[in-house]
C-alpha cells in the first residue's frame, strides 16, 4: 500500500516520498519497505534503514527523520497499530463459531463473533455483535457480553464468586444467583477471573481494558475506561468508577469506592475509600506524598539509630 493512501485513511499529515509500505515492524528489524514509529530522539540513531515513520510532530523536523517519509501522528504507537491492520496484519487466524467450540442453543450469539477452539458458552448467555471469544474461554449461564468485546484466551466469565459461612465449626458455601454484565467495548486479559454476583450483577463498564491474571470477585461494579493491570484483585462489592487506572498487584478488601480517576499505584494495598482523581501508592494504600514521606522516613532509620546509639553510649560514660 502506498504511504500516501495510508495517511488519508488515519486521517494524518504525510511529509516526504510516496513509497509503497508492505508491513509494520520494530525500528530493529525494518527494513525499506516498512513502516515503524519513532516517540523519542534517543530512538532516532536506529531508524537508518527504515522506509517510513510515524512520528509525533515534534520530531519531524529532527535532521535524521527529515530524509524520510513520514506521517505525524500525536498518538503514533496507536496510529501504527491502526496501519498494521489496514496492511492485513491481524493476529487473529479464526472467525465465526470455531467447530470446537461448545456453544449452547439457548445462548444468543451476535453477527460477527468470532469464538475460538474450546471455549465453552453456557445456556443463557448473550454475546454482542462482532465480539470475539479466544480459544479456551468460559461463560457461564446467563451472563451478558457486550458489542465489540475481546475476551483472551482462557479467562473465565461468570465462575461462582468465593463466599462461605462459618457454621457449627464447618464452612457452608453460599450459593450465586447472579451474573456477570460486560458492556460494550471492554477486553479482558488471559486467565481473568470475573466472578458471577451472589445476586444482581456484578458489572464492567464500556471502554474498560483489564489485563492477564486479575480477578475480579462477586458483586464488583467498575465503571467506564477504567485500567486494571496484571494480577489485580478486587474484594467482593468494591465500586471502582469511571477512570480509574489500577497498577499491578492492587488488592482491595470488600465494600470499598475507589473514585473516579483515581490511580492506584502496583501493589498497594487499599483498606479505605480512595477520594476521586487523587494518587494512591504505598503496601497500605494512601495519598502518594506521603507514602513517599514514609519510604524517605524509613531509609534515614539506619543512621539516626547510630546517631542515637552514639547519644545513649555518651550519656551512660
Amino acid at each position: 500500500m502506498k504511504l500516501s493512501k495510508l495517511a488519508i485513511d488515519l486521517g494524518l499529515e504525510h511529509l516526504g516520498g510516496d513509497i509503497s509500505i508492505s508491513a509494520v515492524a520494530p525500528v530493529q528489524e525494518a527494513g525499506v519497505e516498512h513502516l515503524s514509529f519513532v516517540t523519542a530522539k534517543k530512538y532516532l540513531s536506529k531508524i537508518e534503514n527504515i522506509g517510513a515513520l510515524i512520528v509525533p510532530p515534534d520530531l519531524a523536523n529532527e535532521a535524521v527523520i527529515e530524509s524520510k517519509p513520514r506521517l505525524l501522528s500525536t498518538v503514533p504507537s496507536l496510529d501504527v497499530a491502526r496501519a498494521a491492520k489496514l496492511l492485513g496484519q491481524e493476529y487473529l487466524t479464526f472467525s465465526g463459531i470455531h467447530p470446537k467450540a461448545c456453544v449452547d442453543q439457548t445462548a444468543t450469539i451476535g453477527d460477527g463473533v468470532a469464538i475460538g477452539p474450546g471455549a465453552v458458552i453456557g445456556a443463557g448467555v448473550v454475546v454482542g455483535d462482532n465480539t470475539v471469544i479466544q480459544p479456551g474461554v468460559v461463560i457461564y449461564d446467563r451472563c451478558e457480553i457486550g458489542a465489540r468485546c475481546i475476551i483472551k484466551a482462557n479467562a473465565v466469565i461468570g465462575g461462582e464468586g468465593f463466599g462461605y459461612e462459618l457454621d457449627n465449626c464447618r464452612l457452608e458455601s453460599i450459593t450465586h444467583f447472579g451474573i456477570v454484565r460486560i458492556a460494550d467495548d471492554v477486553h479482558i486479559g488471559s486467565g481473568t477471573a470475573i466472578d458471577r454476583a451472589r445476586f444482581g450483577a456484578t458489572v464492567v463498564g464500556s471502554g474498560t481494558r483489564i489485563d492477564n491474571m486479575v480477578h475480579i470477585a462477586h458483586n464488583v461494579q467498575i465503571g467506564r475506561s477504567c485500567i486494571i493491570v496484571a494480577q489485580v484483585g478486587i474484594s467482593g462489592s468494591c465500586i471502582i468508577e469511571d477512570g480509574v487506572v489500577m497498577a499491578g498487584q492492587v488488592g482491595c478488601v470488600p465494600h470499598i469506592t475507589i473514585g473516579a480517576g483515581a490511580r492506584i499505584g502496583a501493589s498497594t494495598g487499599v483498606i479505605s475509600d480512595v477520594p476521586a482523581g487523587i494518587t494512591w501508592t504505598g503496601w497500605f494504600g494512601q495519598p502518594h506524598r506521603k507514602a513517599m514521606a514514609d519510604v524517605v522516613a524509613v531509609r534515614k532509620l539506619p543512621d539516626f539509630m547510630k546517631k542515637v546509639q552514639a547519644f545513649m553510649k555518651k550519656f551512660e560514660e
